[in-house]
């Protein structure tokens, strides 16, 4: 009885003191204000503070309740409409509480994080978040969105050709051979499909997000700071991460949604070149240097002469052959979508059709696509997520690059105007075939061009993809605060390219010539498979104590096995264009090639965050990781860790009630991450093929370095985020220096080794630069809004080290070189530099000057610049001519609002990239019989004539047209990315629709440069060391689109 007794004296004091301790909580009362960002008062808002029951405020936005608590004490506000807002009191008595509307033009309260860690923010680390409702109405690729929208985010459109992508590139150049592009992550999984140039159709470069409706992108964060730490040595260019629409529908509800566009796309540049009597003019010029007297010359070109002879009809044209091989082109793109389910199982699910037909005649790109998106909630502890993408894609497709047989841009720059595109009889009129590549009635192959129309018509390039992406994951909440995350990945890509090359039936395209001879016909089939596996495993725990007191934790371990196949066979003369496949073919010049790539990844990976008082937030990220791309006897696993701090000004007292400081965060951050994406074969030994008088032989590819390691990189960050006077500026800036140290390159080496190549960690390459981004509303009253913003990227690439060397030259097949050297910017153009021409003989023998087999330089021959002071003009005399790489480059936008109606615009721009014009170069060498560009018509061609083109004269013998000065030019350029006229509605029609919009669109209608080719942003493929390289792509065409998007 005793026992008992005392333990009800002990249980009554426990309750005792949990009772008075709980009343000696002081009760106290907070009153407020709750504004809209026009600072115009909420009405009906719901504050609950710790959930101790809500009030809804006033008509004035007034509000006044009670609580229990502490400075840990939190308060949310809730308003339809506007983000939701959670703070803490911090013992205020008084609060005002500033929302933002949902649909602020590109103002995203969260971001896609990696793995979802909870407590990241994108102010609190160098990121930026686009979500769907900041895409431009009418977009159609999700990488011409992001263009000119994130501060260093360089997103540069590969050409016009339909199914093209854009090369990406995060701050600068980083490797010289490893990956430059960032890492792209899409629903959690890394996303690395076979970003090569296509093998089998020149300067064709898929576009890696071609699978994917932009329509079906729910949001975009940009991450450049210390949360890439987490993906190890894939994280070292920075990462996107995009999500797809998630399954969130719980009202039972279904949500039917369609979105679709048409519009026509066309082409309305054309290259100025030379015509009639100009034409002739200069072929009679370049003709007197080709035979050796002025007889044979006029027997071949008689109706230069003798305006009477029978044959003159076939001379007698006036084709414009840009205008034969451009048409307009149509534009569609439908999807639907259908949403639905409750709290235990939703689903989201989208079809869709896309069309895109180009500017340059039978070219085409179509896509047949769904994705569903699911969540089924299994028990209260248990759920699952999947997600399933498949795509059909079509291409209808021609050769891009300086390969004039085959492009029939090319070709149409090149095509005499006087000859027409079909074949005549003797009366002049027209027939259905197409004229041959011969000039008129002269077999020489010396003056044949391809029929640019046959090439349209008759050459057959096309590629077939199957394309699918599936995801599952399985989340195990042990308790509230604490979770684990299954979850695996598959991607694949089947890609079937073919190509024939006619010529025996109409001989309109001029043959191909290799080592195995001549090819009057060509049959090119090509087989690609791209598989990659994904692995992860992680745990999560999240907790809050004292109110004031945040903890995120997360940890895991995630692998990645990837492989690339590419199977090439081409053959040659089957016994008409009527066989097309490889089995027809002959047997010499028959062979195949292509590659085989695996490239292996795990990591180990770490993160834990926490936030004190919502006044300072600090974070720490670790990885370990290793690649199958190190040496194989390296060390194949790394550490890369990170820390960020981040001061929250709005936190701090004096500026938690302010309505004109709306946000303040200040941050700094240091990581280390690596770039293990290059090939696995550089660690190995490997061998190859090559054939040897019919004959292939097995060759040994490389002298290896087993002892390879990925690249390191060392980035410190720091920046500041502000919105100011109620929320109408955003302001976002950062400061950064990035040190790439065991940057791999191929060192020099002797050629008794029998390769040429031997890659190495020897190099150091530094970048630094600032980054800014600006948004401010001008105008905002509650029905009229004008936005104006922009960003602005300014990046500085340095060479540090070359491991002993002190520069590295890379020499193309055309006689152009770009230079890596130690103090510069890699990849720089690198050549002679030409002052202009020798006006008179007097100058040019004063000069005396002569050229690499001796011969001297003559007036009306380029003088260039003898450097070494010898009198040879050779590779002594190189100098830099300048670099791809911008100065700065950005975007800036614009949008206003009056009631439903919305007009906006956004325009990109880049400063300081130097270009290499392959294009002018062979149009104005005045070195073959083909036409030339108009420019030409100021040529030299007497005696003390001031003019910048040289004298025509036949193959070039002086070697005027070396690479030089005269090929770099300045591609900086403004351009319309796009506008948009738009309507909004929101009450229903016909007793189906709920809501929709109305818009019409217009892309790429205005574009400011000075650079004299056809398109100043071009990119021939995702290689760093051919950026600024104009191959002859197709220009980007402008387009106008009327859209339609509707919810049911």
């Amino acid at each position: 009885m005793k026992k008992i007794k005392h333990l009800s004296v002990i249980i009554s004091v426990l309750i005792s003191s949990v009772v008075f301790s709980a009343y000696g909580q002081d009760k106290r009362t907070i009153s407020g204000k709750v504004v809209s960002s026009q600072n115009e008062p909420i009405e009906g808002a719901v504050i609950t503070i710790s959930q101790e029951g809500s009030v809804n405020t006033l008509p004035d936005g007034t509000f006044a309740t009670s609580y229990t608590g502490d400075k840990g004490t939190s308060i949310s506000v809730w308003a339809p409409g506007y983000y939701t807002v959670n703070q803490l009191v911090n013992n205020r008595e008084e609060i005002i509480v500033m929302m933002i509307p949902e649909d602020s033009y590109k103002y995203n309260e969260a971001i896609v994080s990696p793995f979802d860690i909870e407590g990241i923010d994108q102010h609190a680390t160098a990121a930026m978040n686009i979500t769907s409702k900041d895409f431009n109405l009418g977009s159609l690729k999700i990488d011409r969105a992001l263009a000119g929208q994130v501060p260093g985010l360089q997103v540069t459109r590969s050409s016009g050709m339909p199914g093209e992508g854009s090369h990406l590139n995060m701050r600068g150049i980083r490797s010289l051979f490893a990956e430059n592009a960032p890492l792209i992550v899409i629903n959690g999984i890394p996303y690395l499909p076979d970003s090569r140039e296509s093998q089998l159709i020149s300067g064709f470069s898929r576009d890696i997000f071609q699978s994917y409706n932009i329509g079906n992108i729910q949001n975009i964060t940009v991450l450049k700071g210390a949360a890439t730490s987490l993906y190890g040595s894939m994280g070292s260019n920075g990462v996107i991460l995009i999500e797809t629409d998630a399954a969130t529908s719980t009202d039972l509800e279904t949500k039917i949604s369609f979105y679709g566009q048409y519009g026509t796309s066309w082409n309305d540049k054309r290259m100025p070149l030379l015509q009639g009597i100009d034409y002739k003019s200069y072929l009679s010029d370049i003709g007197m240097t080709y035979y050796d007297n002025m007889l044979d010359f006029l027997s071949d070109f008689h109706f230069l002469s003798n305006p009477d002879n029978r044959f003159n009809y076939l001379y007698n044209s006036t084709t414009d052959w840009q205008n034969e091989i451009y048409r307009n082109g149509l534009v569609t793109d439908n999807m639907f979508k259908v949403e639905g389910g409750d709290a235990i199982a939703k689903y989201n699910l989208s079809l869709g059709y896309m069309n895109e037909n180009g500017t340059l005649d039978r070219t085409s790109f179509q896509r047949y696509h769904t994705l569903l998106n699911t969540n089924v909630l299994i028990s209260p502890q248990v759920e699952l997520a999947a997600t399933f993408g498949l795509s059909f894609l079509n291409g209808r497709l021609q050769d891009q690059g300086m390969i004039p047989q085959t492009n029939p841009v090319l070709a149409a720059y090149a095509k005499a105007p006087l000859l027409s595109p079909y074949e005549k009889d003797l009366d002049g009129n027209l027939l259905s075939s197409f004229a041959s590549y011969h000039y008129g009635r002269l077999s020489n192959m010396d003056f044949a061009i391809s029929n640019p129309l046959a090439i349209t018509n008759t050459l057959d390039t096309r590629n077939r993809q199957y394309d699918i992406n599936i995801k599952g994951a399985l989340t195990y909440k042990l308790t509230p605060r604490f979770s684990i995350t299954g979850s695996m990945g598959l991607y694949y890509n089947y890609n079937k390219e073919s190509q024939f090359i006619p010529g025996l039936t109409d001989q309109a395209i001029v043959p191909l010539f290799d080592q195995y001879g001549e090819a009057y016909n060509t049959v090119k089939i090509g087989i690609a498979e791209t598989r990659n596996h994904y692995y992860d495993l992680n745990a999560k725990y999240n907790n809050t104590w004292d109110g004031i007191h945040a903890f995120h934790f997360l940890g895991g371990v995630q692998a990645m096995t990837t492989k690339n196949e590419y199977d090439v066979g081409t053959g040659r003369n089957t016994a008409s264009d009527f066989y097309q496949t490889l089995g027809d073919t002959q047997g010499i010049g028959r062979y195949f090639y292509g590659y085989l790539e695996k490239w292996n990844w795990m990591n180990f990976y770490g993160h834990a965050n926490y936030t004190y008082n919502e006044q300072v937030t600090a974070s720490v990220n670790m990885a370990v990781d290793g690649a199958s791309s190190a040496g194989v006897h390296g060390n194949h696993f790394t550490v890369y860790p990170s820390v960020g701090l981040t001061w929250l000004g709005k936190g701090w007292l004096p500026l938690s009630n302010s309505t004109l400081v709306n946000l303040l965060n200040v941050r700094a951050e240091y990581g280390i991450t690596g770039n293990s994406r290059f090939s696995s074969k550089f660690g190995k030994y490997y061998y190859t093929n090559l054939p040897y008088q019919h004959i292939s032989g097995i060759v040994r590819g490389n002298v290896s370095n087993t002892l390879l390691k990925p690249e390191k990189n060392h980035q410190l960050n720091a920046g500041i985020d502000m919105r100011l006077l109620h929320n109408w500026v955003d302001i976002s800036v950062d400061v950064y220096r990035n040190l790439t140290t065991d940057a791999i390159f191929a060192a020099p080496i002797s050629s008794a080794f029998g390769t040429s190549s031997y890659y190495d960690n020897l190099g150091e390459i530094e970048n630094k630069g600032i980054e800014l981004f600006v948004q401010a509303s001008a105008v905002k009253t509650s029905n009229f809004e004008w936005i104006v913003g922009g960003t602005i990227a300014f990046n500085k690439n340095k060479v540090l080290s070359l491991g002993g060397h002190d520069e590295l030259i890379t020499r193309f097949s055309d006689g152009s070189q770009l230079i890596t050297k130690v103090g510069e910017s890699p990849y720089q153009f690198y050549g002679v530099q030409s002052l202009g021409v020798f006006t008179s003989q007097s100058a040019a023998e004063a000069a005396n000057l002569r050229n690499t087999t001796g011969q001297t330089f003559q007036a009306g021959d380029i003088h260039f610049v003898d450097r070494d002071g010898n009198h040879r003009i050779d590779d002594n005399d190189r100098v830099l001519l300048g670099d791809p790489s911008p100065d700065y480059f950005g975007g800036f936008f614009t949008k206003v609002s009056y009631k439903s109606f919305t007009l906006s615009s956004e325009f990109t721009y880049s400063k300081g990239n130097m270009a290499y014009n392959a294009v002018r170069r062979n149009l104005e060498s005045l070195s073959s019989l083909g036409n030339q560009s108009a420019a030409v018509e100021n040529r030299w061609s007497l005696e003390g004539q001031v003019t910048d083109i040289p004298r025509a004269q036949w193959n070039d013998p002086m070697g005027n047209n070396i690479f030089s000065s005269r090929w770099i030019e300045d591609a900086s350029f403004i351009r319309m990315k796009n506008i948009t006229l738009s309507y909004d509605f929101e009450k229903r029609l016909f007793n189906f629709i709920r809501s929709g919009t109305l818009y019409i669109t217009g892309e790429n209608l205005l574009t400011i440069t000075d650079y004299l080719g056809m398109d100043p942003e071009f990119s021939y493929s995702r290689s760093t060391n051919v950026q600024g390289f104009d191959l002859a792509k197709l220009v980007q065409p402008r387009v106008i689109k009327f859209g339609i998007n509707l919810q049911f």
